[in-house]
This record gives C-alpha cells, sequence and structure tokens, in this order.
C-alpha cells in the first residue's frame, strides 16, 4: 500500500494504482473520459515534483504548473494533488451554426464561439447542455475567422455525444473549454519539410495544420498522408485538392483497406508515408487518429530519423 495527499486528505491507494483509479474508489468525483491520457479531462495539479510520464501532450505552460494526468500517475510517484482552478480553463458558450453529414458515420459541426481563439490541430472539449463531455481536434481552416470552431465527429451509435449532436439543430448551446495538446503547426524554419499521416477524423487537425502552415508561408514541402477502412469513409478531398491547386509545395495521398476506389492507395497511410519518405532527418511529423496507427507511426517515424522532440502525436481514443 502507499498513500498520497488529496486536497488535505490521506488517501491510501493499491500497489500499481494511478492516481486516478485510487480517487474513483474512494468516491471521489473526478472528471475523466478514455483513462489512456489522450482525452486530458482528468488534469490535476501537484505542488511537489510530477514524473514527466504523467505530463506527456501537455503544454509547457501546463508542465510548469505541476499540472498533471492523474490516470497516467502511479499513486507511488505522487506526494499530492488538487483539482485545477476554474480559470485554468475557461468554459466558452457555444453556439451550433451548422451541421453535415459527410459520410454514413462523420460528422461536421460549425460552433460559433464568442471571445474565443484557439490553434488549428489542437482539440477542445466540448460539453453538450445534458452535461455530456468529449474531446474533439480542431479542424477549421486557418483563414476562418477565430470564433468559429469546425469539429469533424466520429458517430458512435448509441454514443452519448454522437447522439447529442445527431439530435442537434442549428442555434442549441454547448460550451466549449481548451485548447488542449501540443498537435499545432509550428517552427522556425519554413523551409523544413512536413509529412503528416492520419487515419479516420484524425484527418481533422490534420488539415487545420496544413491550413496553418500555408496560411503562415511555410515554403516547405508538407506531405500528408491519410486512411479510412473503405474509400467511402475518406471525405474532404475535394478541399484537399484545392489546396494542392493553390499551393505547389503541398501533397495528398488517400488510403483505404478495402473497397478501394480508383484514386486511393490500397493499405496503410503510414506504410505509403514511409515508402515516399524513407528518411525524416529534418522533418516535423504529425500523427493523428487510431492509437494504434500513433504507436506504431511514432516509433516506425523515430526509426526513419524523425527526433522526438519533432513527432508530435494525438490518439483518438473512444470514451
Amino acid at each position: 500500500m502507499t498513500s498520497f495527499t488529496f486536497e488535505g486528505r490521506t488517501i491510501e491507494a493499491e500497489d500499481g494504482e494511478t492516481v486516478l483509479s485510487a480517487l474513483l474508489r474512494g468516491g471521489h468525483e473526478i472528471s475523466n473520459g478514455c483513462q489512456a491520457g489522450a482525452c486530458q479531462a482528468c488534469l490535476l495539479r501537484s505542488g511537489d515534483s510530477v514524473p514527466r510520464a504523467a505530463q506527456n501532450g501537455l503544454d509547457d505552460t501546463l508542465i510548469e504548473r505541476g499540472i498533471f494526468l492523474s490516470c497516467q500517475a502511479k499513486a507511488s510517484d505522487i506526494q499530492s494533488a488538487e483539482r485545477l482552478d476554474n480559470e485554468v480553463f475557461p468554459r466558452f458558450a457555444a453556439k451550433l451554426v451548422d451541421k453535415q453529414w459527410v459520410t454514413d458515420d462523420v460528422i461536421i459541426a460549425s460552433l460559433k464561439v464568442d471571445g474565443w481563439q484557439g490553434s488549428p490541430g489542437r482539440f477542445i472539449r466540448l460539453h453538450s447542455s445534458d452535461g455530456v463531455s468529449r474531446p474533439y481536434s480542431l479542424a477549421a481552416p486557418a483563414w476562418m475567422e477565430p470564433e468559429f470552431v469546425q469539429l469533424h465527429i466520429r458517430y458512435i451509435p448509441g454514443g452519448a455525444m454522437s447522439e447529442s449532436l445527431k439530435s442537434a439543430t442549428v442555434g442549441n448551446a454547448f460550451e466549449i473549454e481548451g485548447p488542449f495538446g501540443k498537435c499545432c503547426y509550428r517552427t522556425t524554419d519554413q523551409q523544413e519539410p512536413i509529412l503528416l499521416i492520419g487515419s479516420g477524423t484524425g484527418l481533422a487537425p490534420l488539415y487545420g495544420i496544413v491550413t496553418d502552415a500555408l496560411r503562415k508561408g511555410h515554403e516547405g514541402p508538407i506531405s500528408l498522408h491519410f486512411g479510412a477502412a473503405t474509400s467511402s469513409r475518406l471525405y474532404f478531398q475535394l478541399e484537399l485538392k484545392k489546396l494542392t491547386d493553390q499551393h505547389p509545395n503541398f501533397q495528398f495521398h488517400t488510403y483505404a483497406d478495402s473497397e478501394v476506389l480508383e484514386n486511393d492507395r490500397v493499405g496503410s497511410p503510414l506504410d505509403g508515408a514511409l515508402k515516399e519518405h524513407a528518411k525524416l532527418d529534418g522533418y516535423k511529423v504529425y500523427l493523428c487518429g487510431h492509437p494504434n496507427l500513433v504507436k506504431a507511426g511514432q516509433r516506425k517515424c523515430f526509426l526513419a530519423g524523425a527526433s522526438l522532440k519533432d513527432i508530435f502525436a494525438d490518439a483518438f481514443v473512444a470514451a
């Protein structure tokens, strides 16, 4: 057994247990979602030292303040913890202004959020009026007005947020919180190459990053590879084709596992990307989508020469 203090109270934890698990088992109400470190719903703060493994994916400003992922922190490594103040991540009122089905399982929702700005590619937490909360990446193109948020949402039958958005109509009220994460365009060298790899709605942050890079005048080559289970579930290809027509340094390739149409490639976007970009020294790499693709991509891109500090990942883990 081990213990830590939570807001002045001693919490007993079992061997190997996480801070989040110990608190939930003790009856404490702690926000949480995927419990895999992706959604960042379970953030807590400590005034003592925190292992970096419990802060993976957090902004440097959060790390400096002792904020950590309670689902990733072993109770034995934490001396004290407390909830975050409301002002750390204020919420903003949002109104649904448009909703489109772009495939049989992807909804694009556009919301207007007064007084808010966020970098394309990072993610927010969307809160519905009935108390459901889920993380979604910012897909809005960089040239859209900053108070407009565009989200690509995978529809999961029976999912709380999926069903809420399926029935939502223009004008319905939501709240957003954030932004979170490190998956956004960042470079000090506009000549360096950028490689983006994703699957499913992992296209959302990648699209936001691409448009942000192009808006800021990035001159180096930008290559996007993304895939889906079938060609019918690939989307936004007209928007991406328009970008290739306008920007010679941008190219994209689409992949499907089965039912592959003529213009798409068969197989994995990760394998296809690494076949074309065998040496990744000097690249910025972005990986978004299915956890298996992201995990494999981090390892393979590192082995291909990409620096760990230049690999930015966002795994889409279901709640």
